[in-house]
């Protein structure tokens, strides 16, 4: 498999994650005021949920010798690799939300460390409705009170999640692929739905489903069992040699499911969690694939592959600038809060990746970069 970002990926993780921002502007600010909200963001987690899991595969698959040997120390390792990868961004994004909505609130600071210290598994990296949620059920809040453990940055879950469950996962497969794929994914994703249910209602994430784990933790398991799988699916569609009609084929799936993606994200269509899922699946393999006339235009683009990464850091804002922008322009319109919400969540977004890029990295990476360079004196 092909280590090179595929841009078209990059381009949707962007307009995803903004669409998902947009659905937390209306549900946190909007949702009882009576205007006709559009942009909702519809249901496109999955999309995450299934890149997450492909990637953890293809990992998986490149260093397949090694991994088999010794899982439990290759899961561990994978994990370490993607905490130190995602945890600056986590750190800066719950910082930025403790700082932001204690001062919106009002705390007092005799009673920040008090506040600090209730909230330390979120700046730990391990949220409340992630590995917290195993032990003790917690409840997010808005408005901060000494001695209750907090949330300040209530979309993070999901991230501190993919790193719960990927450590899981690489785990099992790396025990036994076969096992993995003929037994437990099919069997997880089976129960793990059943028991959740595919409505909202029976999604609760701060109640525990029949499997033992949180609702949060499990779906977002379900997810990247999904993706492992389809790896299989695109592996062999990207050594599969491509006609003309197979390529016109996905080019017009690609487009189709893109218009239907983009519209049901403005006119807050909500189909069922089900069927909303498969057309996501269907659009994750596409565009993983590939081969299609579409990808082709984007391939090495540098404009996507900047707002792919950027996205990270749109995502671990955008709830800080939700609650900061509605404090200050009280008054201020539903569709200028839109406008508003996405260009300063772009500064703030690019503004922690530079502080990502220029300092945080150095640091984490100083290390790695003086091993190599004294092996390639000692070559």
């Amino acid at each position: 498999m092909k280590s090179s970002k595929i841009s078209t990926i990059e381009l949707w993780r962007f307009i995803l994650t903004v669409a998902i921002a947009l659905s937390h502007l209306n549900t946190f600010i909007w949702r009882d005021s009576g205007e006709d909200l559009i942009f909702t963001g519809g249901r496109v987690l999955a999309f995450f949920l299934f890149l997450s899991g492909y990637f953890l595969m293809a990992h998986y698959q490149k260093h397949k010798k090694e991994d088999s040997a010794k899982p439990a120390a290759s899961a561990w390792k994978y994990t370490g690799g993607r905490f130190k990868a995602l945890y600056p961004t986590i750190f800066m994004g719950v910082l930025f939300a403790f700082i932001v909505r204690n001062a919106i609130s009002g705390t007092k600071i005799t009673e920040i460390f008090g506040v600090f210290m209730d909230s330390i598994w979120e700046f730990l990296g391990i949220s409340q409705i992630g590995a917290v949620g195993l032990l003790e059920l917690k409840t997010v809040i808005i408005e901060p009170v000494a001695g209750v453990s907090q949330l300040w940055n209530g979309p993070l879950w999901y991230i501190s999640a993919l790193i719960i469950a990927g450590l899981f996962l690489y785990y099992i497969v790396s025990k036994s692929e076969d096992f993995f794929t003929g037994l437990f994914a099919p069997l997880f994703v089976v129960l793990t739905y059943a028991s959740v249910g595919l409505t909202d209602i029976g999604w609760d994430r701060t109640s525990v489903n029949a499997i033992g784990f949180p609702n949060g933790l499990a779906r977002v398991m379900a997810g990247m069992c999904i993706g492992m799988l389809i790896y299989y699916v695109v592996d062999y569609l990207r050594k599969k040699k491509f006609s003309e009609g197979l390529k016109l084929t996905f080019s017009v799936l690609h487009i189709g499911i893109a218009i239907f993606l983009i519209y049901t994200i403005y006119a807050g269509i909500s189909w069922s969690e089900f069927t909303n899922g498969i057309i996501v699946l269907l659009f994750t393999i596409i565009l993983l694939t590939n081969k299609d006339y579409i990808s082709v235009l984007y391939n090495n683009s540098s404009v996507c592959n900047f707002l792919g990464r950027l996205s990270l850091y749109y995502y671990a804002s955008h709830i800080v600038i939700v609650f900061l922008i509605a404090h200050i322009f009280p008054e201020m319109s539903y569709h200028a809060s839109i406008v508003f919400n996405i260009l300063f969540t772009l500064c703030c977004a690019y503004i922690m990746m530079c502080i990502d890029d220029y300092i945080v990295t150095p640091l984490f990476r100083r290390e790695k970069i003086e091993k190599k360079s004294t092996k390639k004196k000692l070559a």
